[in-house]
């Protein structure tokens, strides 16, 4: 699948930026290293996609975000992966892409990248390890803003899973609910995801493909964009078939 290219959106030399930088710079030459050393994507190396739709039923238009503004649905598509790509049995942190068709400031589709972390307003910002076969909530970690304030979004599997699933693909409904600053996470709609055994080559990026109504913080996209970009410099996509086993 070949994606549309979009111009970057323009970020002021701000405070925050610079300190962003020079983490960003030292994830990215990690990342680029073991990307050399393992011939693969440093990143997510693996996965499977999925299609399906986002549905709101409880909008929140004082956010000012477009995509859950009122009650609708919307087409997108969704990536599951292990982010470090360890080896099978291994803990690893549960990554999910997720691609909303239609919901960028132009018209094009719009990025939102989730990982495994707390749920609590002190650990929501601190990633966790699951073991293989174990599905849980994803938040998208580093907050953006939106109305004014953080944000921080979330998708907890529906229904509640039990505390292991061996060799079975992603959860196919998520709950997504939305946080403002540390408060209580408020659910706005769902997903509902049909996951293949096989992997996709797109590429997700919530800097280059914004969601109409957000603002990455300054620091964020200082932090987060040299990795993305020194692993898409050494990616070597592999296909999730061949003995390569996801969950």
């Amino acid at each position: 699948m070949t994606l549309i290219s979009r111009s970057r959106p323009a970020t002021s030399l701000m405070p925050g930026v610079l300190p962003g930088a020079v983490l960003g710079s030292g994830l990215a030459a990690a990342a680029a290293i073991t990307g050399l050393l393992r011939r693969d994507k440093p990143l997510h190396p693996v996965g499977h996609h999925g299609t399906g739709h986002l549905t709101v039923t409880d909008p929140a238009p004082d956010l000012g975000i477009e995509a859950i503004a009122r009650t609708g649905t919307r087409p997108c598509r969704a990536r599951w992966s292990r982010a470090m790509g360890l080896p099978q049995g291994w803990p690893d942190i549960e990554g999910l892409a997720l691609r909303l068709e239609g919901a960028a400031p132009d018209g094009g589709d719009a990025d939102l990248l989730f990982a495994s972390t707390g749920s609590r307003a002190w650990n929501r910002y601190l990633l966790t390890m699951r073991g293989p076969g174990h599905f849980g909530r994803v938040t998208t970690l580093l907050p953006v803003r939106a109305g004014g304030r953080a944000v921080t979004f979330r998708l907890s599997p529906q229904p509640e899973l039990p505390d292991v699933l061996p060799d079975q693909l992603p959860p196919s409904s998520y709950a997504l609910e939305v946080a403002r600053g540390t408060g209580g996470w408020e659910r706005v709609g769902h997903v509902d995801v049909a996951w293949a055994e096989d992997d996709t080559s797109d590429r997700f990026d919530p800097v280059t493909h914004p969601l109409a109504g957000l603002e990455q913080y300054a620091f964020v996209t200082g932090l987060r964009e040299p990795a993305y970009v020194a692993a898409r410099a050494v990616a070597r996509a592999r296909p999730t078939t061949g003995g390569h086993h996801h969950a």
